[in-house]
């Protein structure tokens, strides 16, 4: 049934605690898209708007802090009368403290409730989750999301970028293949198979939950004539089709048939799946032209994935990037690495620089504690002090990695 206050139109304005999570993204698109289907105004000024959703992000504390102080700081801006609706993940993950706030919440599982309010042409099921370059320019305008990592993994680098031609060429080229520079996404599924001890993903989105492939292709076809860049999006590409009967290898080589000089980007690709499938992958990367690889590793220490819940053997993971690498030289690795994760001592710390050498663009996360997650159960939590260190050994490690890299990267 029908609200009654719908068949309205309502000035709505959009804002996102996690920009840079590209499932993040492609929701607020979804209800960027949602809400012009159904002939609401999306506008700049929040002071202005009917109504305010914020897209939020439980991933991490800070993630999770923003996502409130964003709700903060419109509930004292807004009109008396306009109302605030906080969707995404930090709804499910943070639930009692997000029900305390005066707002709406809506989680992945209860989208029917933007048709209670503003449905009067197109339900929400029926606006497929992607984003073309228009609406993410839209969305984004003003916004610069990968200030830090332009910056501080070149920072070394840098320097010599006025001597050396290639290195800057180089810098270019990884940039604009690790960030959202000319590309449309397509969200392929969400949830996914871990049960990471860090990780407050599963609680927010569940399981995996594939689309169909004919659903995806035809998502593509939509928006291939206004790029050959593609960014697959999903919380693990590895783990699509477990649920559908099909695989991730099947949806990739039907993209690949029908669209054969389409450029592809894959984000969250587990290691589990690149030693489980490890000859698949390497046939795959060699077939398809595959832009980026995000596959995070997290340690370089089997004792802390463990603790991690992680299960791969990380020298067998090593083995694959590397053939990986070797089979199709210009995609760009790219790899997450949690440091000072409780228990982590200093041998599993260098294990982890040593891993990190194998990947073209590795990136420090320091260990960020939910209380409800597993990790936080953990004993041998680590002292700012010893944080701080190993973040900075981290990152002057990664800036002397990154610059041979930007000298040896292979020529066009």
């Amino acid at each position: 049934m029908v609200s009654l206050i719908s068949m309205k139109s309502y000035k709505v304005y959009i804002d996102s605690a996690a920009w840079i999570c590209e499932a993040n993204l492609v929701g607020t698109s979804r209800i960027y898209q949602y809400m012009i289907e159904n002939g609401h105004e999306i506008i700049k000024n929040p002071l202005e708007a009917d109504f305010i959703v914020i897209n939020s992000c439980g991933l991490t504390k800070m993630r999770r802090d923003l996502s409130i102080n964003f709700f903060k700081e419109y509930h004292s801006q807004k009109k008396e009368k306009a109302k605030i609706i906080m969707f995404g993940c930090l709804v499910k993950i943070d639930k009692e403290k997000i029900n305390s706030l005066d707002l709406t919440p809506i989680d992945f599982y209860e989208e029917n409730k933007f048709d209670e309010i503003f449905y009067n042409k197109t339900k929400f099921e029926n606006i497929h989750p992607n984003c073309d370059i228009r609406i993410k320019e839209e969305l984004l305008q003003g916004k610069d999301l990968f200030q830090s990592s332009r910056i501080i993994p070149f920072i070394l680098s840098g320097l010599f970028f006025p001597f050396s031609k290639k290195m800057r060429l180089n810098y270019q080229n990884m940039i604009n293949s690790f960030t959202y520079y000319n590309k449309n996404f397509v969200e392929i599924a969400c949830g996914c198979t871990g049960n990471c001890s860090y990780c407050m993903i599963k609680k927010a989105r569940g399981n995996i939950h594939s689309r169909q492939i004919k659903d995806i292709i035809s998502d593509v076809e939509k928006l291939y004539y206004t790029s050959k860049n593609l960014f697959l999006v999903a919380d693990d590409c590895g783990s699509f089709g477990l649920d559908i009967e099909t695989n991730f290898f099947n949806l990739m080589y039907e993209i690949n048939k029908r669209f054969p000089d389409l450029i592809i980007d894959l984000n969250y690709l587990n290691p589990y799946w690149l030693e489980k499938y490890s000859n698949e992958y390497i046939k795959l990367f060699k077939d398809v032209k595959i832009n980026l690889a995000s596959i995070p590793v997290q340690s370089g220490s089997n004792k802390i994935l463990k603790k991690m819940n992680r299960r791969y053997n990380i020298n067998k993971v090593i083995e694959v990037v590397d053939k990986l690498k070797k089979v199709s030289p210009k995609t760009i690795t790219y790899s997450h690495f949690l440091i000072a994760f409780p228990g982590e001592n200093t041998i599993d710390f260098f294990k982890t620089l040593y891993c990190a050498m194998h990947f073209d663009l590795p990136i420090a996360l320091i260990y960020s504690e939910h209380e409800n997650s597993l990790s936080s159960k953990l004993g041998n939590h680590k002292s700012t002090l010893t944080i701080a260190l190993r973040y900075f050994l981290f990152l002057l490690f990664i800036n002397l990695t990154i610059s041979y890299k930007l000298l040896t990267y292979p020529k066009e």
